[in-house]
């Protein structure tokens, strides 16, 4: 019992703690908005089901784009556990939320958090865009904060706080066609990669391509 009540102080804490952090980092970046660009990491779409981080992370980038914090987007990732490169549904959904197409772009090999980074960082680069930025919720930009630090410093952090998971919630995400999306012939990640290989690729501060 008194473990239990010693975890939950604990957690509470450290969550507390957490989003002041979060809105801390937020408050300091905006002030250096507007961003050429900002980089949405990925989440696994499954066109039969609703994921509230989908939803957080789509509506905080074109927040920010709305209010001209951030000019473009780069939504990044791969098709890691769904057959659907989330990238580019992420980008199909922002579109047909009424931002320009030409200032949303699909980064689509990235498979841990690290490589989100790495090649949207790149992509960035090869685009001309010198401001950038992440912008994903709270938990995502604790856990890349490391990597960021040490392989892309210049990135700045804007997270979206849990606060405003509520209110993104209640909102609907466009119905879409995916099929430019889907790959054929998927392989899930947990059939490419041992489970030590897939903890040790998102605790790792670098990314494979790195040491080639």
């Amino acid at each position: 019992m008194v473990l239990s009540v010693l975890i939950g102080v604990l957690v509470y804490v450290s969550s507390r703690q957490l989003k002041r952090n979060t809105i801390k980092a937020y408050n300091l970046n905006v002030a250096n908005a507007p961003y050429d660009v900002i980089i949405v990491p990925g989440i696994p779409y499954d066109s039969s089901k609703e994921n509230i981080l989908l939803k957080v992370r789509i509506f905080w980038a074109k927040n920010l784009f709305d209010k001209g914090i951030a000019r473009n987007i780069i939504f990044s990732g791969g098709a890691v556990h769904t057959p659907w490169v989330e990238g580019k549904v992420m980008k199909i959904m922002a579109d047909s939320l009424g931002i320009p197409t030409s200032n949303t772009f699909a980064e689509d090999k990235a498979e841990h958090g690290n490589e989100n980074i790495y090649y949207s960082y790149s992509l960035a680069q090869k685009l001309g865009f010198k401001k950038i930025a992440l912008a994903t919720d709270q938990y995502q930009n604790s856990f890349l904060t490391s990597f960021i630090e040490k392989r892309t410093p210049d990135v700045a952090l804007l997270p979206v706080s849990v606060d405003s998971f509520p209110v993104y919630d209640k909102r609907q995400l466009p119905i879409i066609d995916a099929r430019e999306a889907f790959i054929n012939n998927f392989i899930p990640l947990n059939k490419r990669e041992s489970r030590w290989e897939r903890i040790r690729s998102a605790l790792n501060n670098d990314v494979k391509e790195m040491n080639k």
